[in-house]
């Protein structure tokens, strides 16, 4: 029997909301995460998708993260600074690619930094995002984002910005429940009424890897799980995750896509055909995760 460490968030889970029912996986599912710098990073670490996959083998996840990204995807349009809408396109291309059976969508921390006056905007790209991704028929789970850490001054004090995400939290909460989406409150389980966040970030809005760690339990009360803390026993499976997850992100995200597939492809577009490749190698590790687990 597994010993699970119990971290200081897992007694969240004893008060604050949580879903009525938990977010349910099958060993089949294809979960793609969507979203900006909070979802980015945490495909470095893996802390909360070895979490997921310890509790459902054979889950296969793919991370389309991309720093400082909103709901249009305009961290994504690269050098097509002409059209607004290029990123988003390119975004949900990339999702449909995956044909994806659950998709989680983590929006908001960045445009919250627009206050009031940019809340009708996020809410219709919020809107527009879900309508393009609708045709991979796909079970949806929104994400709220998470609160800042005050890391104490000199750097800003972050309450106001937490009044802020929690206006836009509340907005995705409204959008979720109009469409009868999953929502999952990871600002309420983190912020609303507790301990202030301590030591899980490097600079109050990012977390570290040991801030991922200890709110991979967090993560999971989110979802409604109140089991889902990380343990030593899953370590060397989040090894091989982080892996994976690396060789995925070269896939889709190479560092040369400008000569690849960009308006450069005339010099090296030969290569493509290399992006490809990964796949087995992806698909090796995801087997090697899978045997881990089991043990």
């Amino acid at each position: 029997m597994r010993l699970v460490r119990v971290f200081p968030f897992l007694l969240l889970l004893l008060s604050g909301s949580t879903p009525a029912a938990p977010v349910e996986f099958k060993p089949s599912d294809r979960l793609v995460l969507i979203g900006g710098t909070l979802v980015e990073r945490e495909q470095r670490y893996g802390y909360w998708e070895t979490m997921l996959a310890d509790r459902y083998p054979g889950l296969k996840v793919r991370n389309l993260g991309w720093s400082g990204d909103n709901v249009t995807g305009e961290a994504r349009r690269a050098f097509d600074l002409g059209d607004p809408n290029i990123g988003r396109k390119r975004l949900v291309d990339l999702a449909l690619a995956e044909k994806p059976t659950v998709i989680l969508i983590c929006y908001g921390a960045n445009e919250a930094f627009e206050g009031q006056a940019g809340l009708e905007n996020f809410k219709k790209g919020y809107e527009k995002l879900l309508d393009e991704l609708a045709p991979a028929k796909a079970r949806m789970i929104l994400l709220s984002p998470a609160p800042l850490e005050d890391k104490g001054r000199p750097l800003p004090d972050p309450s106001l910005q937490n009044q802020r995400l929690a206006i836009y939290r509340d907005a995705i909460k409204q959008i979720a429940e109009a469409r009868k989406l999953t929502f999952a409150d990871l600002f309420q389980v983190l912020g609303e009424g507790k301990a202030p966040l301590k030591d899980l970030t490097d600079n109050g809005l990012h977390f570290t890897g040991a801030g991922y760690k200890e709110t991979a339990s967090a993560f999971a009360a989110a979802l409604g799980f109140t089991d889902g803390a990380f343990s030593d026993g899953m370590e060397k499976a989040r090894q091989a995750i982080v892996a994976k997850n690396q060789l995925y992100f070269y896939k889709w995200r190479p560092q040369n896509e400008t000569y690849l597939t960009g308006f450069r492809k005339h010099e090296q577009g030969r290569n493509a055909k290399e992006v490809a490749e990964y796949d087995p190698l992806v698909a090796e590790l995801e087997s090697q995760i899978e045997k881990l687990l089991k043990k």
